[in-house]
């Protein structure tokens, strides 16, 4: 282990000061891992800062001392083991005298502080830059409210609370899985233009309940919560608390209580939300539901309760484990091993204390960078194929952040940092050699090469099921899933105005032949008149008897007979042409995808791969492909256009949600059923076409 720096270039610059804390700072002792450690509260501007015994007991000798000269000899000649050097004294009073929590008699005492505040803020202003995607908009100071009403939910914190959490959850989950086909099915239109708004209306709604959740927690146990507004999270305005007071919280269960109170109200108002669902009628009010569920049990789920990420579950953790500041100590312990290993510079002591801290600090870096970059590259699919124009601007936005700002911070390290004086030429040659072979990695090895294209699963056979008279749907002959014959019959209607035109027709039949005997032997005009009557109403008849023979449905083809909901429209009248359900046939099923313009060229109808909407764990395999050259304006269903749940334009001309605003090529292929995936006509799936290998630069 390299030796602790004991001096400082600019000691001399603050030596001469005396400073101290104001009064009201409190400094509240914690401990870590049977270690103390100490935090330093502004209650004026609501900051923390976590500091050792060592900074703590110099904190104290600076009330008693002339100047920080004295105060640091004090400690050196007390505890010289564990004494700070001068750096991190500088360090400590530049942090403190940033946060206004230092006072001296003397403006030039503070002069070289003033220098450091002001690089600090330019790095914090650097910080901000790099936070853009989460800006936070303070409003209002919700602690007055809180004081005022917390009596009515101090209860949610007692075991009483734990209890009914844990029935309404028990309550919740039941609903859910009772009712799981149709919960999965509704997830398919979540991400629908039509869904937006309740989408947007439940994520606020379980946000306010989520930082309410942290603030009265925070109330709960004494201390202020001074800030709340809103945040805007990838451009997306949402609410915010400060609960940051809860650093000072002495016992650590206390921490992660405020840590955990969000997430657990998230899902405690989720399992409500699903039981309102599961029991209430189609409408608003379970539409908000559903997604108020989605978004608390998502949002909690995978992203608060992630400790990779920086949200509750990051603090959490850090809490469970009582080791503060995981993040930034895991990348100083990376920056130290890059120094030490790779550039071969002496980096000073390492940042840990143990070799079970080195391997738990790496493994965290590596694990959340990984997962942050994977979250990027999510999250600009996902804008992108909603709102290409955002897509593109958040994609260049993240490059400047996470791509360019981190080279060029690099780079001036290795050109300028005084670390690497004697070192700077390996640097500059590790770096270049690195950076050349990512290049040389990119440019020149060619990488498998897909696009992907939506498309629609049909029964290789299959006939629509339509009413060729119009009429009342009196009877349900064939129940709907059962296997039929070709022309067996399936429904019947009845139509009172066919029936009563028949019995016309038979009236005035009978008044003609009357008449035809009576003046059988008058002109013959008479008679050529009552003939060409009598043909009229045999044409009549005919064609009313195809009518009423068509108000018996039958099945066109053998298969399986699928109804679309008659029970709901039984004893209705519905109009000729209506749509009735389909016959199927179980023999195969093909895909009917749907590619663009400009993909058509890259097509190439060599097998390919499918992965069915909700059954994406296996790969069905494609083959005898064959493509629809021309251009068409009519997608083969409304489940791939974006107002069913797909990502392809419609236009809003044609209410049916099938007309594209853009020509398109549809490619059809025989799907090879595989043991496990469940087939049905009419589900989605994204068909992965191979190209020829390229690299990708």
């Amino acid at each position: 282990m390299s030796k602790r720096t004991v001096f400082d270039e600019s000691w001399h610059r603050v030596s001469r000061s005396r400073v101290r804390l104001l009064p009201g700072v409190e400094m509240i002792r914690q401990m870590f891992r049977g270690e103390p450690w100490y935090v330093v509260c502004d209650k004026l501007g609501h900051r923390f800062f976590r500091i050792r015994p060592a900074a703590y007991r110099f904190i104290c000798y600076l009330e008693d001392s002339e100047t920080v000269q004295d105060a640091w000899d004090q400690a050196l000649e007390i505890n010289p083991v564990d004494a700070p050097g001068q750096g991190e004294v500088i360090q400590l009073l530049s942090q403190l005298y940033q946060s206004g929590l230092l006072r001296s008699d003397k403006t030039a005492d503070i002069a070289a502080l003033e220098e450091n505040k002001i690089r600090e803020k330019a790095q914090k202003r650097k910080q901000q830059f790099s936070s853009l995607l989460f800006l936070k908009i303070p409003l209002i100071n919700p602690d007055p409210f809180l004081r005022r009403t917390l009596p009515l939910f101090a209860w949610v914190f007692t075991p009483i609370g734990a209890v009914l959490w844990f029935v309404a959850f028990a309550w919740g989950a039941q609903a859910l899985v009772e009712n799981w086909g149709r919960f999965s099915a509704s997830s398919r239109l979540v991400l629908g233009l039509a869904n937006l708004p309740y989408l947007y209306i439940g994520l606020i709604i379980t946000k306010i309940i989520h930082e309410f959740g942290h603030g009265y927690a925070c109330r709960r146990y004494g201390r202020e919560v001074p800030e709340m507004g809103v945040m805007l999270l990838v451009f997306n305005p949402l609410p915010y608390v400060d609960a940051s007071s809860c650093y000072a919280f002495a016992r650590k269960y206390q921490r992660v209580i405020v840590g955990i109170s969000g997430m657990a109200l998230e899902l405690f108002v989720a399992a409500l939300a699903v039981k309102l669902w599961a029991e209430g009628a189609d409408g608003v009010a379970s539409r908000v539901a559903y997604n108020v569920a989605i978004t608390a049990s998502v949002g909690a789920l995978l992203f608060n309760l992630n400790p990779l990420l920086r949200f509750d579950g990051y603090h959490i953790l850090c809490d469970l484990l009582e080791t503060p500041n995981l993040q930034g100590r895991s990348q100083a312990l990376v920056g130290w091993w890059v120094n030490e290993k790779i550039f071969k510079i002496d980096p000073g002591p390492i940042p840990t204390r143990s070799r079970r801290e080195q391997i738990g600090f790496t493994l965290y870096f590596f694990a959340s960078w990984i997962y942050r970059f994977l979250l990027m590259i999510g999250i600009l699919i996902f804008v992108s194929k909603q709102f290409l124009i955002v897509g593109v601007i958040l994609a260049l936005l993240f490059a400047v952040v996470w791509g360019i700002l981190p080279f060029v911070k690099g780079l001036r390290y290795v050109f300028f940092s005084p670390k690497l004086m004697n070192r700077r030429t390996r640097a500059l040659g590790i770096v270049a050699l690195f950076t050349g072979g990512c290049l040389s990695f990119l440019a020149f090895v060619p990488m498998p090469y897909y696009f992907r294209a939506e498309g629609i699963v049909k029964s290789s056979e299959f006939q629509n099921v339509y009413t060729s008279s119009p009429g009342r749907i009196t009877e349900l002959v064939t129940p709907s899933g059962e296997m039929v014959e070709g022309g067996q019959i399936l429904l019947r209607l009845t139509n009172k105005d066919l029936e009563a035109e028949r019995e016309l027709i038979r009236i005035e039949r009978e008044r003609g032949d009357l008449l035809f005997r009576k003046d059988r032997n008058e002109q013959g005009i008479q008679l050529a008149g009552l003939e060409g009557l009598s043909k009229s109403l045999d044409a009549r008849e005919l064609a009313l008897e195809t009518q009423l023979e068509n108000l018996v449905v039958r099945a066109p083809v053998s298969g399986r007979w699928i109804a679309n909901d008659l029970y709901e429209v039984m004893g209705s009248v519905v109009p000729r042409g209506q749509s009735l359900g389909m016959v199927r046939g179980e023999d195969g099923y093909v895909l009917s995808a749907v590619v663009h313009q400009r993909d058509a060229g890259r097509l190439s109808l060599n097998d390919s791969e499918l992965k069915i909407k909700g059954q994406e764990g296996v790969n069905l395999l494609i083959t005898n492909l064959d493509s629809i050259p021309a251009g068409q304006e009519d997608l083969p269903s409304a489940a791939l256009g974006v107002t069913g749940g797909g990502s392809i334009g419609v236009s809003s001309r044609n209410g049916d949600g099938k007309q594209t605003t853009e020509p398109y090529f549809q490619v059809r292929g025989t799907i090879e059923e595989v043991n496990g995936v469940i087939l049905q006509h009419g589900q989605r799936g994204v068909a992965r076409f191979a190209l020829p290998n390229k690299p990708l630069l």
